[in-house]
């Protein structure tokens, strides 16, 4: 192949990444499994068949001279039609074969996902899909905390979630919904038959395109308590300085800290030890968290997810960094900046 057609073919700006891990490795090309990546890779093919596996149906083979989809047969037609442009050459098995690896020396991105790091700064097209997916995840929230009684179920409430998300083509790879002490209870509370009496809690991890941002609202039934208030004014406080802190070049141990020194100015200093505060994202609900020896940095044009909590109360949005917050709601309460708990009667 002439040099410029390599060009051609490897210079785009996610080519580019990864022509450059290559040359780090010493590898020919990179064998990309994840669902998370090949979204990625190819700006936003689904190869979920099975939700609950972080592989896909199909995986991608790049090397500078080939973009190569690797399926079998029963995958290969809506590989074709729906989800991957003509770069991508569609090399199918027989579905009653045994899968075989690629033969060459290639980096994967499995079990260890060597491409994690690649996918920020976000592109222009990247940038603008997430923050129409912000803002539709969040009015899809906005509408069934807004229409939420007393008596319903987590279930029923999970259940208007999805339906409202589905229908703008949105899945949800995480929702959490606690009602009453559940919320004091458990910081990840998959939904049950539990109704709501007071106070009902709903955390969402909305998809598209690959992408993922995620929210947390409250909503609650008459007056607060004043254990409830003061705990909520602590949290926003800290996801406030956690925003903050959100810089280009800030390592991501620093951004804890910050959080840390907040909590305890706060009152709630050990509320931090009980879950963690979140990080990057992009093509996941968090690339990997802020922890007190997490170095790498804040990258530009990056999406994040802070999720502060304290026992009883929790405050998330989506945010690039530099602050810019995608999934902020009409109409939503405010408290310091941050949301503040619905109060409905």
């Amino acid at each position: 192949m002439e040099a410029a057609a390599l060009v051609s073919v490897a210079m785009t700006e996610k080519g580019a990444r990864l022509l450059r891990l290559c040359r780090e490795r010493g590898v020919d090309g990179v064998w990309i499994r994840r669902r998370a990546n090949v979204a990625w890779a190819t700006d936003g093919a689904d190869v979920r068949c099975n939700a609950a596996s972080e592989l896909g149906v199909a995986s991608l083979l790049w090397t500078p001279e080939r973009k190569v989809v690797l399926c079998d047969d029963i995958e290969a037609p809506r590989m074709r039609a729906e989800e991957l442009g003509t770069e991508w050459e569609v090399a199918p098995t027989r579905w009653f074969e045994p899968a075989r690896a690629p033969q060459g020396k290639y980096a994967c991105d499995w079990p260890d996902d060597v491409l994690v790091d690649l996918r920020a700064p976000l592109t222009d097209v990247e940038m603008a899909r997430a923050r129409e997916l912000g803002a539709d995840s969040a009015a899809v929230l906005r509408s069934v905390m807004f229409h939420v009684r007393v008596g319903w179920s987590e279930f029923e409430c999970a259940g208007q979630l999805a339906r409202g998300l589905l229908r703008r083509g949105i899945q949800a790879p995480v929702i959490l919904i606690a009602a009453d002490e559940r919320i004091d209870c458990f910081r990840h509370p998959i939904p049950t038959e539990k109704r709501c009496e007071r106070v009902m809690m709903v955390v969402l991890c909305a998809e598209r395109h690959g992408l993922v941002v995620a929210i947390t609202r409250l909503v609650h039934f008459g007056t607060q308590t004043d254990t409830l208030r003061r705990k909520h004014e602590a949290v926003c406080r800290v996801d406030s300085a956690l925003h903050a802190a959100t810089k280009s070049g800030v390592r991501w141990c620093d951004a804890l800290t910050v959080a840390q020194r907040a909590y305890a100015d706060a009152g709630f200093a050990d509320e931090w030890k009980l879950h963690h505060q979140g990080g990057p994202m992009g093509y996941a609900p968090r690339d990997f968290v802020a922890t007190p020896t997490e170095t790498r940095s804040v990258r530009e044009r990056q999406l994040v997810g802070w999720n502060p909590s304290i026992t009883g109360t929790k405050s998330e949005d989506t945010i690039f960094s530099g602050g810019e917050v995608i999934t902020s709601m009409n109409d939503w309460p405010m408290l310091g900046g941050r949301p503040d708990i619905l109060v409905r009667r």
